[in-house]
């Protein structure tokens, strides 16, 4: 007899990474700020004040180190922009 079990919702056992949880989200904002990063990051740093959606392990700083260091993103030394690679 098919039927539905109910339990308790556990965040913990997500199976996405805190990495994956804020790509996810931050790649939805790049789209509706037509691919300006550093307003999007503005935006996912707002989110992050107003809903918790990182922790003390894991932050919006550790999230921008990780965008470049899987070079979804890359800082222009000259200029200082942020722009999006080819990789992405």
């Amino acid at each position: 007899m098919p039927g539905f079990l109910f339990s308790k919702y556990d965040p913990k056992k997500d199976s996405k990474t805190p990495f994956d949880k804020l790509l996810d989200l931050f790649l939805q904002l790049l789209t509706y700020t037509s691919g300006d990063i550093p307003e999007a990051l503005s935006w996912l740093t707002e989110l992050d004040k107003e809903y918790r959606l990182t922790d003390g392990e894991y932050g919006i700083g550790d999230f921008i180190e990780d965008l470049k260091d899987k070079g979804y993103i890359d800082e222009k030394r000259e200029t200082g922009e942020i722009v999006i690679t080819p990789n992405s």
